[in-house]
């Protein structure tokens, strides 16, 4: 089962996003919305041995879907079983009322000079040799007054094509996250993957200037190089599964906040062809959602994080679906964040550090990240940090 290629018209959106309830998945995609209820959950699998327990739960002759998150290091996941999920098309983007008159008290976590001690360390090691990035993560603790609604939140950060995610973590939590577009998707033999990495913020008071700083990330030479070996591993994981693999030149991609560098990487699978989650875990992790070596950035990822504090759960990891025959799609949650109750959201960000890296500079690839999702909140980025 494949989102409908010519969605329901947009009155059976809104009616979709209000039927939401705690424990429920809500996901909306470029073209499509969809409303999932569990049958059963899927937990405390690694992501080597989930793909072909996924295959085996899900039955070709039934509108099965399983969907979900993984936690970057693949030790473990959230993964719902459902047996009857609602589609519709995609939302537009509009303000979220409820979030306007919010007054959220914020704290950061660690503090900027916890992060930018972790920073320095990470590029001491970097100057050592033993690694060439790594990428870190921080946190901002909001809390507020009012009560906080999912498919609120999910209204105003949907549309614009972006993809969006609420998955239910257990309790009172749920995994919020918004992705401008998708790791990986496989429908039927055709496989599209998304290299990106760079950011710049975007000025939308001024469109020549927002234009411009577009231009100069497209023109970075640090930027570009960055972001050619991310294409190139892409490309290496998907062509063993691929008849043809088309990797074309990288362009700027806009968000409603940040100017990203991407490469749309579009192929035709091998027959029989491997399944989306079997892809996912094929490419994940991507070297600028972890660093490189892998192995060895992981490592230091995991001590610096855990002398900050910083728990990132499922920060980085996988999330999306697949259906019954295979087909499905997968982000990375990189704006993401969890809403535990209805008055406290935790939010994550990251940036990649190497050995030359401006403090400066990875204090503002932070904030940018975290901007997104402040934006949907209605606060003010550069007050949060």
């Amino acid at each position: 089962m494949s989102p409908p290629e010519t969605p329901p018209a947009y009155e059976h959106v809104v009616p979709l996003l209000s039927r939401y309830r705690p424990g429920d998945l809500l996901l909306t995609g470029t073209s499509y919305s969809l409303l999932a209820r569990s049958d059963r959950v899927l937990t405390g699998i690694p992501l080597d041995e989930l793909p072909a327990i996924v295959t085996n739960c899900l039955d070709a002759r039934s509108p099965a879907l399983a969907a979900g998150a993984i936690t970057i290091d693949g030790t473990h996941c959230r993964i719902t079983l459902c047996q009857d999920p609602k589609w519709a098309g995609p939302p537009p983007m509009h303000p979220c009322v409820r979030c306007e008159s919010f007054d959220w008290q914020v704290s950061a976590i660690p503090g900027q000079d916890g992060y930018l001690q972790a920073v320095q360390t990470a590029r001491d090691r970097i100057a050592g040799g033993d690694r060439d990035t790594v990428v870190l993560a921080c946190s901002l603790d909001l809390t507020g007054q009012r009560p906080l609604l999912v498919r609120d939140l999910l209204r105003h950060l949907g549309g614009g094509g972006m993809h969006t995610y609420a998955v239910p973590l257990g309790g009172e939590q749920v995994l919020l996250a918004d992705c401008p577009e998708l790791l990986v998707a496989k429908h039927g033999s055709t496989v599209t993957a998304t290299s990106r990495s760079g950011l710049a913020r975007r000025d939308l008071a001024d469109p020549a200037e927002d234009r411009a700083i577009a231009e100069r990330l497209l023109l970075s030479v640090e930027d570009r190089h960055e972001h050619q070996f991310l294409t190139d591993a892409v490309a290496a994981a998907l062509r063993p599964h691929c008849q043809r693999l088309h990797v074309p030149e990288p362009t700027v991609l806009a968000t409603p906040t940040v100017w990203h560098l991407s490469t749309p990487i579009s192929g035709r699978l091998t027959d029989p062809a491997p399944t989306s989650l079997e892809l996912a875990a094929t490419l994940h992790p991507t070297p600028a959602r972890c660093g490189t070596p892998t192995s060895q950035a992981a490592a230091l990822i995991t001590k610096l994080e855990a002398g900050m504090c910083v728990e990132r759960g499922f920060y980085a990891g996988l999330i999306g679906w697949q259906d019954a025959h295979g087909d499905g799609e997968w982000a990375i949650t990189l704006h993401g964040a969890v809403l535990d109750g209805q008055h406290h959201l935790r939010m994550y960000a990251g940036a990649s550090i190497a050995a030359a890296s401006d403090l400066d500079a990875v204090l503002t690839q932070t904030g940018d990240t975290f901007a997104a999702m402040l934006h949907a909140l209605h606060y003010e980025p550069d007050t949060a940090r």
